[in-house]
């Protein structure tokens, strides 16, 4: 899979009082189609943590609210 876009999500979750971000990179740049494969992840995740960088993560069940915030192009890597 090509990971040609870069979804961000802002997530409200039980019991945080400020939303979060999530991003998530994608092959496809349709909101619609990305944003019903998220929350179809999020609900098969369920007891498990979805991570949120390299310094956090969420319970999956806490998650009340999933709002698409943006799409944009991924940059490539440089090959190696």
């Amino acid at each position: 899979m090509q990971h040609n876009y870069l979804h961000t999500f802002r997530l409200i979750v039980e019991g945080l009082k400020e939303p979060l971000e999530f991003q998530m990179f994608h092959e496809l740049d349709d909101v619609a189609d990305v944003t019903d494969s998220f929350v179809k992840y999020v609900a098969r995740t369920e007891d498990d943590f979805l991570p949120l960088g390299t310094t956090g993560a969420v319970r999956a069940s806490k998650v009340i609210h999933v709002l698409h915030v943006k799409v944009e192009k991924a940059v490539p890597e440089p090959d190696a």
